[in-house]
């Protein structure tokens, strides 16, 4: 999740690791973080100690499971008791499911669009402000034409007061046949992510750990691998010519494209909801747990380590002009610290070059300059998690997930199967089985 300040020490009194302050990702914009490095003695690259791994946070019991027959525009809750809301409307126009009350068979665009924003103002209500919307919304074709529907919803959501987050797209490549000859078939739909707030919980690293593109064998695309990109002392990071400069640097971040299929579903709802759908929005934006006192999450604090993978020529060779070289804790924490936003092409473009302190910067180039171009190794370490946030009050409850539109009960089951608590509401609530 948002990332806090992590330090650590070698269990040696007179050597302390260096300490980097990590952003909280869901508090800034900007794609530079903000860091202080704290100086060791005297510690040898070789001879860091990374802290351990944590484990995850749990509560108390079992999650709860609750399910309520009512109207997602009136949902008998106390206010800010819903940490996520996961889920999937009626589409305007579609089906009519016979409910009085329902959503969806509106006259027009703008009252489907009204109706929405009715229970975003009481999905705002129970939210905490920590809380996030997932809200899956496809379009409808009127009249030949699209009535944009979703991007109705974002301009009216951004009025009001919210936030949009992502528009997410989800492609579903084995969609249902379509017979239209006057135009593509329709093979994605939209997953808005909304908050009420700037600041809400985001666990960017669990979602990476679990979707990212490591270890996948699918076809990589046009992005290149830089673990397959060879290169000498000395060479330009940013150099026109080089494969380098093609490199995708985000690889902590999957990206907005969610490949998903639809799923079989035998219940009488016509509109099943693919379960992966809410796996992902929950390892996004839900906590483990939040306190039942203050409603703060427990925040995942996740630190880089100086660990480099031997079997990669490039690390390997990184890792000895370290030692050589006679680098510190310090020097490898100030080049992840400062990373390559201050190299090259990257100095012209990056937004947040230069608010690292000075100290920090004359470190990282006394590495980079010793290191070569050998020195990106140590900004693609990997992460661990070394503490999760405490509130201190100890009075730990499950984070709780809501489906206003429950439908199947697909949200319930895949975020009870997560270990959150869970509630659904509906005007014709189906039985819903585990």
């Amino acid at each position: 999740m948002a990332s806090q300040d992590a330090s650590a020490t070698d269990g040696d009194a007179t050597r302390t690791a260096a300490r980097v302050v990590l952003p909280r990702t869901s508090r800034t914009e900007s794609s530079e973080a903000l860091f202080e490095v704290d100086t060791p003695a005297a510690d040898a690259v070789g001879e860091l100690e990374a802290r351990p791994a944590v484990p995850d946070p749990e509560a108390p019991g079992r999650p709860e499971r609750r399910v309520i027959r009512g109207d997602a525009r009136h949902i008998p809750l106390d206010s800010n008791t819903v940490d996520l809301v996961v889920t999937s409307p009626p589409y305007w126009q579609k089906r009519d499911y016979k409910v009085a009350g329902q959503i969806g068979q509106e006259p027009d665009p703008a009252g489907y669009v009204a109706a929405m924003m009715d229970c975003l103002t009481e999905w705002r209500r129970v939210l905490r402000p920590t809380g996030s919307v997932f809200l899956n919304v496809g379009d409808t074709w009127k009249n030949q034409s699209l009535a944009g529907i979703p991007g109705r919803i974002e301009a009216a959501a951004a009025d009001a007061g919210w936030l949009i987050r992502n528009r997410i797209i989800w492609a579903k490549t084995r969609g249902m046949p379509d017979p239209v000859q006057t135009r593509l078939a329709s093979r994605h739909e939209y997953i808005i992510h909304l908050t009420p707030q700037r600041s809400y919980y985001y666990d960017l690293f669990a979602y990476a750990r679990k979707y990212g593109r490591a270890g996948s064998t699918a076809n990589p695309g046009d992005v290149w691998d830089f673990r397959n990109i060879p290169y000498e002392e000395g060479s330009s990071l940013w150099d026109e010519e080089s494969p380098i400069s093609k490199v995708d640097w985000d690889l902590d971040n999957p990206g907005d494209i969610w490949d998903i299929d639809l799923e079989r579903n035998m219940a009488r709802h016509l509109a099943p909801f693919p379960s992966e759908i809410v796996q992902r929005a929950v390892t996004l934006a839900c906590p483990l747990v939040v306190c039942s006192e203050c409603g703060r999450p427990r925040e995942r604090v996740v630190e880089k380590t100086a660990e480099l993978d031997a079997s990669r020529p490039q690390a390997k060779r990184a890792m000895e002009l370290a030692r050589e070289k006679r680098l510190t804790a310090a020097h490898i924490a100030a080049i992840q610290a400062t990373g390559i936003s201050d190299a090259g092409k990257a100095l012209h473009v990056q937004t947040g070059t230069g608010r690292n302190a000075e100290h920090v910067r004359q470190l990282a180039a006394e590495a980079k300059a010793a290191l070569g171009g050998y020195f990106r190794e140590f900004t693609f370490a990997p992460k661990r998690t070394v503490a999760w946030t405490d509130c201190g009050h100890d009075s730990w409850i499950h984070g709780t997930v809501l489906d206003p539109f429950l439908g199947t009960g697909t949200t319930l089951n895949a975020a009870h199967s997560m270990g959150r608590s869970v509630i659904g509401v509906d005007l014709n609530p189906v039985p819903v089985k585990d």
